[in-house]
């Protein structure tokens, strides 16, 4: 094999020169510039980038066949960010290029991007109605279902960001209008920022009442309870949403109504508050503008109950050294309140009565009597408020 090398080497060693030459003639190498876009991965959960980056223009080398027929979509430009920070960095220009294809130059090599951390805006959703209803009908406050909307985007834009907006067209309407339009998101400004954050819900429901112009009037809504709470609870308030509801009919008629019943709401044997929705019941003679469902908090509380411990010893706190004291009485009745098993459960162990005589010189003082009782229960009397105490020297 080396002999056979050896022989003629000069002429080989040309023929293989000639062949790389001629190679690179048919296919020389050439370069080519491409605009990519930059696509970021590895971002930590929780945060965004306040903008994209922006198009890279890579220069490439190559055979010429493989560069003229390459295509910006086969180059991959790209930046890791697993070690990224809130606020604003510097990150390297990542190059991906298809076989036989290398870099020259990527320009920029770095990009300048802002990182935020997404959070969450909850705003009110505001109404604008477009055209009117039908001649000789009216349309009411329009009913919202939510009436607010929860906006999820990065910080730093949710701070401009001012208006939940829906758009509803009356469109003649002589019927109720039950609509559910998107919600459009406004700056500050009046910029539409929709596209830039998530909406939760996307769209709300709308309930628009139209009706024919008659007599009208707005009276409020009186809950229907039926039964009451276990033994030793009560009922301490009732909260309904909404308070009030119009209703149509004749002006006689209407001028003995004030108020609208709830469907029956039953309480029996309940030890806690309780929240449900009802609807309404219509008045003889008159129509609901709308049938509303009514949402009704009902607050259960413990029935408070009192209870008298007499006999406690009044004690004497911030004595000073070599002085004692002389009380006149020493023991007082404390009087308690608070749910009945916890008050029947009190002894006179939990409770302190005393006197704080810090700073007081030798002599007679009036001194109002101090108690500490169980957090769950509440000192109602201190019998008597006032005890006398006699500071001498200590024999």
């Amino acid at each position: 094999m080396k002999k056979f090398w050896e022989r003629n080497f000069f002429y080989k060693a040309l023929a293989v020169l000639l062949a790389v030459l001629l190679w690179l003639y048919v296919n020389p190498a050439t370069e080519k510039v491409f605009t990519v876009s930059v696509l970021p991965y590895n971002l930590t959960e929780g945060f965004v980038l306040a903008h994209n980056p922006e198009d890279v223009e890579v220069r490439v080398t190559g055979p010429s066949s493989t560069v003229k027929s390459l295509s910006s979509k086969e180059i991959k430009a790209s930046v890791n960010l697993a070690s990224a920070k809130l606020g604003e960095g510097t990150y390297s220009v990542e190059v991906n290029l298809p076989p036989g294809v290398e870099p020259v130059l990527i320009k920029p090599s770095s990009v300048k991007l802002l990182i935020d951390e997404i959070k969450e805006k909850q705003l009110p959703i505001r109404v604008i109605t477009q055209g009117t209803v039908a001649s000789g009908y009216s349309h009411f406050e329009p009913v919202l279902e939510p009436s607010t909307v929860v906006v999820r985007g990065p910080s730093r834009l949710l701070i401009d960001l001012d208006t939940a907006l829906i758009t509803v067209n009356l469109d003649q309407a002589k019927d109720n209008l039950v609509l559910n339009p998107p919600v459009t998101l406004l700056t500050k400004n009046g910029n539409i920022v929709s596209d830039k954050f998530e909406i939760s819900p996307k769209n709300i429901q709308v309930f628009v009442p139209i009706t024919e112009n008659t007599h009208n009037k707005t009276v409020s809504i009186k809950p229907n309870i039926n039964g009451e709470p276990k033994e030793g609870f009560h009922v301490s308030r009732v909260v309904l949403d909404p308070e009030t509801v119009k209703i149509t009919g004749s002006y006689e008629t209407l001028s003995q109504i004030y108020q609208v019943s709830t469907a029956p709401i039953d309480i029996t044997g309940i030890t806690e508050t309780y929240s449900t929705q009802v609807a309404l019941v219509s008045p003889e003679g008159a129509n609901l503008l709308y049938q509303p469902v009514v949402k009704v908090l009902v607050q259960i509380e413990a029935v408070a109950v009192t209870k008298n411990l007499v006999d406690i010893p009044v004690t004497v706190i911030n004595l000073a050294e070599g002085k004692q004291v002389i009380l006149k009485p020493d023991k007082v009745q404390l009087t308690l309140k608070g749910p009945s098993e916890e008050i029947g459960a009190v002894e006179k162990s939990a409770v302190k009565a005393f006197v704080d005589v810090e700073g007081l010189e030798l002599g007679v003082h009036n001194l109002v009597v101090k108690a500490e009782v169980p957090k769950t229960l509440q000192l109602f009397n201190v019998e008597p408020s006032t005890v006398e105490v006699k500071i001498i020297e200590k024999e």
